[in-house]
Order: structure tokens, then sequence, then C-alpha cells
């Protein structure tokens, strides 16, 4: 028996141990399925993935039973390599192909995005909830686990979302600030304007001087980096604190879950087809900007405007995230945990 594996599609856990072990009892197999879990820190033993890791140096000496071989049992068809949780983890993988945003067309492409999570073996509530699941299990653990230790904190979660929304924003302000330059540049009708921004006379407008022509202005081009970065980091930090319906500290797949699930539900459809409209709207109303009360609408996007708060208004803040962690908690059915 080799002392590690390397898990392949198709593969489960009770498969693996049957084959690595030589094992044929289903007594035997469930209860080194049960002794793997424990060892490679796997909670779910029928949610494993392509290409991880197992370490099957147990120190077990597995004594097989001389009984009649019992049914196998049922959880062994429910194994994570199902086409349910394929279908989920192909999805998550694309969805994950989608934040790789270099050039302004990844910015396109990633706003008309979409990915199907649902395999056509959904056809219930359960199996429904068995997707959103796994595609959750596999964005957590692909993309915002940044550590590799089987956990996402809300540190993690929010250092993530500000890298994608920082890279995001500053692609998109050089566009629109090269947008505007160009115009001027090519727009004979523009000639007072470009007389203003060149200031060194060769008919052409640097980023440097369009900054200091804007700030003469009081005003600030579109590509800011330190604004970029400040206006990210708020609104990742305050999706994360807010996701964390329970305040662990640690976003669960229980909790993407029911971001993917109402993110998928957006468009009245609730078809498994999660599109990038539809997280957004779902982001949206996780940092409180669609919160009904007013008050709590203006501070909270005077927050992700990157102003600075009262100390009034931090309460505030700091009560939408409690009121909406509650709603949650209660919209997932997690409230009686």
């Amino acid at each position: 028996m080799t002392t590690s594996y390397s898990v392949k599609s198709g593969d489960n856990l009770w498969n693996i141990v049957k084959s690595q072990f030589g094992l044929t009892n289903s007594t035997d197999i469930a209860n080194t399925v049960n002794k793997v879990a424990k060892a490679n820190n796997i909670q779910n033993k029928n949610l494993i993935f392509a290409g991880q890791k197992l370490n099957l140096d147990i120190g077990l000496t597995v004594e097989k039973t001389t009984e009649p071989e019992a049914a196998e049992p049922q959880a062994k068809q429910d194994t994570g390599t199902n086409p349910i949780t394929q279908q989920a983890q192909t999805a998550a993988n694309e969805r994950i192909g989608f934040n790789n945003i270099t050039t302004h067309e990844d910015l396109d492409k990633l706003a008309a995005s979409s990915v199907s999570i649902f395999s056509s073996d959904v056809k219930t509530d359960e199996q429904k909830q068995q997707a959103y699941t796994a595609y959750s299990e596999q964005l957590l653990k692909e993309y915002y686990d940044l550590n590799g230790d089987g956990k996402v904190t809300t540190e993690e979660f929010g250092k993530k979302e500000t890298e994608g929304s920082v890279n995001a924003l500053n692609i998109q302000g050089q566009k629109l600030d090269q947008d505007v330059i160009t115009d001027i540049e090519t727009n004979p009708e523009q000639q007072t304007l470009l007389n203003f921004y060149d200031t060194n006379k060769d008919g052409k407008i640097s980023r440097e001087e369009y900054a200091k022509g804007l700030a003469s202005l009081d005003m600030q081009p579109m590509y800011n980096e330190e604004l970029n970065q400040t206006l990210s980091e708020r609104s990742g930090n305050l999706f994360a604190r807010n996701l964390d319906m329970n305040a662990d500290g640690i976003i669960s797949a229980q909790e993407l879950a029911f971001f993917n699930q109402n993110a998928d539900e957006m468009d009245g459809k609730a078809d498994g087809v999660i599109t990038n409209a539809g997280e957004s709207g779902m982001f949206s109303a996780i940092t409180g900007m669609n919160a009904n009360n007013p008050e709590i609408n203006r501070v909270v996007n005077k927050y992700l405007g990157g102003e600075t708060l009262t100390a009034d208004e931090q309460k505030i803040l700091e009560e939408s995230t409690t009121t909406i962690r509650t709603n949650m908690k209660k919209a997932a059915g997690l409230d009686e945990e």
C-alpha cells in the first residue's frame, strides 16, 4: 500500500480505501474511511476533489473481519464525485477563471459571465442544495483559502475580494481615462482642453499631465491606485464581515452557499445558472446597500465611497451588520443552531 494517494476524477473515499488497503468487508472499509478522513482533516467524507493529496500513512493495521460482507452503506453512493457534485465543482473552477482579469476585455467577459452549477441529475431541492454547497466548497478551497489550511477566515475572504476589486477598478479606470485623453487628442473641437492638459506642447496628453490638470480643477482621474485600494478594501471586508452569519471569523460553505443560492434566484428562475449580475445584486444586498432604512443606506454608501464615518455613523454600520447577519441566518434556517 502506498502512503499517499492523489485523488482522480471519479474517485471517492470508499473505493480509494477499498483498493489501497485491499479490503473487501464493508465494516472494515467504513471504519477505515473514518480514520482516513480524520487523518486528512476531511469534514465531509462525501466531498473530495480531483488533485487532492491523501495521506494514507495512518499507522493502521487493518484486521479484516470474518463476518459475511454487509451491504455497503448508502452514503457510499452519495460521493463528492457524483454527477451533481462534479458539475458544481467544474462550474466553480470556471467561475474562478473569469476572475483572472488582466485586460479590459477580461472585465467585459466577467460582466457578461454565467456558470451553470446544476447537472441533469438535479431534480429535488435537496439535490439543488447539494450543488450549491459543492460549488461553494470548491470556491472556498481553490480561490479563497489563501494558506491552504482547509478553512477560510473573514480576513482571507476579504483579502481575496479586495484583490479582485482593486484590479478591476484600476483596469477600468485606465481605460476610461485613456478614452477621455484620446478623445481630446483626436477631436478638433477639443483644442481648448488639449491646450489646457498638454503642458509640454507636444500634441499629446500624458497620464501625468492629465492627472495634474484634473488636480488643478480639484478632480481626480478614474485611475487612482490609492483610492481604488481603499474602496476595494472597504467593500471586500464589509462583504466578508456581513456574510459571516455566526460571527465566528470563518466563512463556511453553508454561508457561501446561501449567497450563491440567492444569487441564482436573483433572476427569479433558480435554475442553477449563476450570473455575474446575480452575484452583484446579492453583493449589494449583503453589504447593506439595498437596506430599506434610508439612514443605513446613506451610511453604507458613504463608507463604501471611501469617506470617513463619524462615531455615530460607525455604530449604524455595525448595527447594519448585525441586522444583516440575523436576517440571513433566519433565511438560511441557521438561526436555531
